[in-house]
């Protein structure tokens, strides 16, 4: 867990010194909203109390217009806060990630949507059916 947290501060320091709109194409497509993206998928695999914390920072960052990076993001988020227990406010993305991977179908957002249907509790039945869904 310790390295894990040291690498995710490396990662986050390097990224600040770096100017993700002038920069290399690999380091123009590591985007803020990227960024919160790894964060997250570090915290939720950790249970990190501060998961619900970079959640509300990712979400306020995507904002609510979309674009695919978006959606896919918008579905790493459910997963990890998933991952991290935090049940009520996984489910609510996964909704919102549901509507969104349906209106912009992408690749990467079809293989986040089977990911975040995996993880849905049982009662979310209908919900991780429309998530499956959009994967086909």
């Amino acid at each position: 867990m310790t390295a894990a947290l040291r690498g995710l501060d490396r990662a986050h320091t390097a990224y600040e010194y770096a100017d993700h709109t002038a920069e290399q194409a690999w380091v123009r497509f590591m985007t803020p909203a990227r960024m919160d993206s790894l964060v997250l998928s570090v915290h939720g695999r950790l249970a990190h109390p501060e998961l619900a914390e970079a959640a509300d920072t990712a979400t306020r960052r995507l904002g609510s217009e979309l674009s695919d990076a978006g959606v896919v993001i918008l579905g790493d988020l459910a997963a990890a806060l998933l991952a991290g227990g935090d049940i009520e406010q996984g489910v609510h993305v996964a909704r919102r990630f549901a509507a969104a991977a349906d209106a912009r179908p992408n690749t990467m957002g079809r293989a986040r949507a089977l990911n975040v249907a995996d993880r849905l509790p049982h009662h979310e039945r209908e919900l991780a059916a429309q998530l499956r869904a959009c994967a086909a």
